[in-house]
């Protein structure tokens, strides 16, 4: 039997900690996805993942199910890597951090049997994209993030950024102009050198 989030959030809240490493197990993957997106960081993406399960675990008596567990999970995540981003901001500004950009291999390696040079093509194409995404202005940044690699419905973005609906559909409609903008002046510069 299948247990939705919801009910395996009720039975964390009771101490069960395998109704934990389930969830765990679902929403791993997302969870260092959607970091690595802000981040463009592994190392950064992991600590973001673990610490959103810490948080989650400790949350789970005060959880209450009104809305998809989704839209909990995300706006637990993206708050928590709302304020690491901008720790991190600020100490680079200072000089006291640099940026490194690790690729997650399990998510751009192809199928066996791929072709190497199509492989690596789309793995530029896939670093490109995320790149130009990590430079979107802040709430530009997660709504297309959030709508695009999470699938999330704009209701639920509404949720998990603490906005309306007007808003998310003007984020992700800039959001989506300047990446594309972006992306074809990176594609012209890159065919010009």
């Amino acid at each position: 039997m299948q247990h939705s989030d919801e009910s395996l959030m009720g039975q964390v809240a009771q101490g069960d900690l395998d109704a934990f490493r389930l969830l765990m197990e679902r929403w791993e993957g997302a969870a260092k996805r959607y970091a690595y997106r802000v981040f463009g960081d592994y190392q950064a993406a992991e600590d973001a993942a673990q610490e959103t399960f810490v948080r989650l675990y400790r949350a789970a008596g005060r959880y209450e199910p009104t809305a998809k567990f989704s839209t909990y999970f995300y706006t637990v995540l993206g708050n928590l890597c709302r304020d690491r981003l901008r720790v991190t901001r600020r100490r680079a500004a200072r000089g006291e951090v640099t940026a490194d950009a690790f690729v997650l291999d399990e998510l751009v390696a192809g199928p066996p049997g791929d072709d190497p040079l199509r492989r690596a093509e789309a793995r530029e194409d896939r670093l490109l994209v995320r790149r130009v995404v990590a430079e979107l202005p802040e709430n530009l940044m997660r709504a297309v993030s959030l709508r695009e690699f999470e699938g999330l419905s704009y209701q639920e973005i509404a949720a998990v950024m603490d906005a309306n609906l007007g808003e998310v559909k003007t984020w992700i409609h800039r959001g989506r102009k300047k990446l594309a903008e972006r992306l074809r002046a990176s594609v012209a510069r890159e065919a010009t050198s």
